[in-house]
């Protein structure tokens, strides 16, 4: 059997080696076909018959799959001091086969909406702070609500401690990160609106471990003032520019930015039960200028919190450019979803094989991502991706395909990402 980048790294740590090597195998499928539709992945019926079989294999969880991601994140990063930890939620929808799935499937459940059903993902995504290189991820909490679960007025939800309430995965990955990424290696915890929760500046933050999440709510300060009057009361104390992709509500464009910052007290929200009722953070405003905003459309506006002591403007753009490297783990989806893998066209029976499914394609496609990556961050190493052997041979293939000419060879500088994937 040809060896393939992800022969033997399963060897050992599933039960049944025959389950090891048709994982591996499945996964090297899925890179090559580009594709989590078993018919289109599958070349021969025996494989497409082999890999439904090992998706509905009870002794094979999703847990088991992600684990070994897990640690081959970790093996990545020993030399590294500073990591972002880049975490989001999102829902995958399988309303073509509801009738397939069954309301008695314990691993579906309803999404956004009730009537359509599906699960949820989410994971954190380790970049190095320091380029674009990705390192792997570091927990994924995939999971599904029931089609019983009563609504947040019935559970009275907004009185319920942190840890019974869904929002909770926000803190969860954290901490599960936190036994992968090593103890050497300071985190920051990125994410979105939805991540500005009060519990996570007090249960997160340690020696090690910062929290940077944008605002998603005009918070109560310690003196009695409001978060955002307290921003926008300050002058700007500096610029910066944004490239800013396009977007079904924008236009691709430049984005010149003022930047201000002030270090304010938070107050807890009236039904937090815990003890400490107020944190320290700081707060940063990235704000367009007006005269740099597209007719019809809204300036772009950014409200930073971060356990990151803010007292210069340097530092201020440093935490904007570690928010900005968010968009990472949006187009971890896309390559998951429609612009890829197209995972939610599966036709598969279970909730249980859907998320296998999902789990492997997630590892896969990670590895996409950091191959389109190499090539815009020229930095990143072919070590990152390839093994050693791996790169000996493209070495080989390189001295025998490249010309005499400086325009025949190689552009890029050797054992680069970049360098390993122009042959």
């Amino acid at each position: 059997m040809l060896n393939h980048c992800y022969s033997g790294v399963y060897k050992g740590f599933l039960p049944d080696n025959r389950i090891s090597v048709r994982l591996e195998n499945c996964l090297s499928e899925l890179l090559s076909s580009g594709t989590a539709v078993i018919n289109r992945l599958a070349p021969t019926h025996s494989l497409k018959a082999a890999i439904y079989r090992m998706l509905s294999n009870k002794r094979l969880e999703h847990d088991d799959i992600l684990e070994v991601g897990y640690r081959l994140c970790n093996s990545t990063l020993n030399s590294l001091k500073h990591v972002l930890c880049i975490q989001d939620t999102t829902e995958f929808n399988y309303r073509g086969i509801r009738n397939k799935l069954g309301e008695l499937d314990s691993n579906i459940g309803p999404t956004g909406n009730k009537a359509v059903p599906g699960f949820f993902c989410h994971p954190m995504l380790v970049v190095d702070a320091e380029s674009l290189s990705i390192q792997g991820l570091s927990s994924v909490i995939i999971y599904n609500r029931t089609w019983d679960q009563k609504d947040k007025n019935e559970r009275n939800y907004a009185q319920l401690p942190i840890q019974d309430k869904e929002s909770y995965r926000w803190i969860k990955s954290a901490e599960l990160s936190r036994g992968i990424i090593p103890e050497t290696t300071m985190m920051t915890v990125i994410g979105d609106r939805e991540s500005d929760i009060y519990e996570e500046f007090i249960v997160v933050p340690d020696q090690r471990t910062h929290v940077l999440v944008r605002s998603r709510a005009d918070r109560n300060l310690s003196d009695k003032s409001k978060l955002y009057s307290r921003l926008d009361g300050i002058v700007p104390q500096g610029t910066s520019t944004i490239q800013m992709s396009s977007t079904k509500k924008r236009k691709a464009r430049t984005a010149h930015m003022d930047i201000s910052f002030s270090k304010v007290t938070v107050c807890a929200p009236r039904n937090y039960k815990g003890a400490q009722k107020t944190v320290e953070l700081s707060a940063i405003l990235v704000k367009q200028r007006t005269e740099t905003v597209p007719d019809g459309e809204l300036p772009i506006l950014w409200r930073l919190l971060t356990t990151h002591s803010i007292e210069t403007l340097e530092q201020a753009n440093q935490c904007i450019e570690w928010y900005k490297k968010r968009w990472l783990i949006e187009e971890l989806f896309r390559v998951i979803k429609t612009k890829g893998f197209g995972i939610e066209s599966s036709q598969l029976g279970s909730g249980a094989g859907l998320k296998k499914m999902l789990s492997m394609t997630l590892l896969v496609a990670l590895k996409i991502m950091q191959l389109k990556l190499g090539l815009k961050d020229k930095s990143m190493q072919a070590a990152d991706i390839f093994s050693s052997n791996q790169i000996d041979y493209l070495d080989m293939v390189r001295q025998r395909v490249e010309g005499g000419t400086e325009l025949q060879k190689n552009p890029y500088k050797k054992q680069t990402l970049a360098w390993a994937q122009c042959h």
